[in-house]
């Protein structure tokens, strides 16, 4: 996805910028006041937002990378005068926060900071204020029981909830930002915890582990997580889940959203791929042949893995078969199995309205209900599934028995403020 210029009536069109990668995409663009240079909002092949790019509107060079490196930039702006550029940016970790950079190739410096967030940005005509949306938002995991709905995760925010095979523990990740738009916008690093349900007992299983995704084995006795190094070169990390040895890092790979496939393998993302190794890092193998845009997870009994992959007319939710064979289109929906197998959930995407899931009982191994040929193209299909029971929370994963399952809550204070330029 690129930047082009063409007349109202789209006459004319050229480029402007496309990124080197097919699947890069450029999602934002700002004009610079004398019409000579874009800065533009771009993400990667692994959907992750990069930071901002300075480009000449000509379209001659692919220009440079401008404002923090090594971070999320997802606005940007341009003072009147055009001598500075603006850019929002996760530079430290810390949240959204307002930078800026003298042009054409000063450095950066921060303008705004503290607990809160900033989102977007909208400068003065007189240069000398912007409007942002300044936010304090949080959103954590609850559970859902015998007793009723509480909290799991007490402090910051968490994400990407996993229960153990037995039911007893669920894992999550603790996040300093607030995640926006997860599922395809970008992962926020933090660390993976575990709280054991019946005691209530919450603990880091890898402390200062920073990890963009993770996974549990069939087994419960691993846990592998996506870690980035201080080039923000994708890395995969095994460590055990009683804490009895310190993590260590798959070597001879690189890859993204690592998940236990059969036999204790681990699947990941890398080059458009999904391969598979051992956690000692042998036996590298590409587990399947489509292409993999994104890698979202893997059945219970570890014979079908779920992406986003090309399709005819556009990429789209699939599921395959890792010994070979038809593949099942599951539609614009996120599904989540339990971890025994007996129930699935269906939840978001385009096709089940937020707020909205799903949990579908499954019958002794039978791992999807039984799907259009098409995919989930309605809420309506999802409903008439047979057993099927509507619950009215965000992102539903399923525990085990199906009467227990954990979901996400948040709550956002959020307004428009005008902050003076220093």
């Amino acid at each position: 996805m690129g930047i082009v210029e063409a007349e109202e009536s789209r006459i004319g069109q050229r480029n402007v910028y496309l990124p080197e990668d097919q699947y890069g995409m450029a999602h934002r663009s700002y004009l610079s006041p004398d019409g000579k240079w874009v800065l533009l909002v771009e993400m990667d092949h692994d959907h992750i937002w990069l930071p901002c790019r300075l480009v000449p509107m000509d379209g001659s060079s692919a220009g440079r990378k401008v404002g923090p490196q090594a971070a999320a930039c997802t606005f940007a702006a341009w003072s009147p005068d055009g001598k500075w550029m603006y850019f929002n940016s996760n530079r430290g970790g810390a949240g959204n926060h307002i930078w800026r950079q003298r042009f054409p190739d000063g450095s950066p410096e921060q303008v705004t900071s503290g607990p809160t967030e900033e989102e977007g940005l909208a400068m003065a005509a007189d240069g000398r204020s912007f409007v942002t949306a300044v936010t304090l938002s949080n959103v954590s995991i609850w559970l859902h029981d015998a007793s009723g709905d509480r909290p799991i995760s007490l402090e910051g925010n968490s994400v990407d909830p996993k229960f153990t095979l037995d039911g007893r523990k669920l894992c999550y990740r603790i996040v300093k930002q607030t995640p926006n738009e997860r599922r395809f916008m970008g992962k926020e690093p933090g660390e993976v915890w575990v709280t054991d349900l019946k005691s209530g007992h919450s603990q880091s299983l890898a402390p200062g582990f920073q990890s963009l995704d993770y996974d549990i084995s069939a087994d419960g006795l691993q846990v592998v997580m996506e870690t980035a190094d201080s080039e923000g070169k994708p890395q995969l990390w095994v460590t055990s889940f009683d804490r009895q040895s310190p993590p260590r890092q798959i070597p001879n790979v690189q890859g993204r959203t690592p998940r236990f496939g059969p036999g204790g393998e681990i699947l990941f993302r890398a080059s458009g791929f999904t391969y598979s190794v051992r956690p000692d890092g042998a036996g590298v193998r590409k587990a399947l042949s489509q292409q993999t845009l994104a890698l979202l997870g893997v059945s219970p009994d570890g014979r079908w893995i779920t992406v986003w992959s090309p399709a005819p007319g556009k990429p789209a939710r699939q599921a395959f078969p890792l010994s070979g064979g038809a593949l099942v289109p599951t539609g614009n929906i996120d599904l989540h199995w339990s971890p025994d197998g007996s129930s699935i959930a269906f939840s978001g995407g385009a096709t089940i309205p937020r707020g909205r899931s799903y949990i579908v009982p499954l019958s002794p191994g039978q791992t999807f209900p039984k799907i259009p040929a098409a995919g989930f193209r309605s809420e309506q299909e999802v409903a008439s599934l047979p057993g099927a029971r509507r619950i009215n929370e965000v992102e539903v994963v399923p525990g085990t028995p199906p009467d227990v399952y954990a979901f996400y809550r948040g709550a956002a204070q959020r307004n428009l403020y005008r902050i003076p330029i220093p």
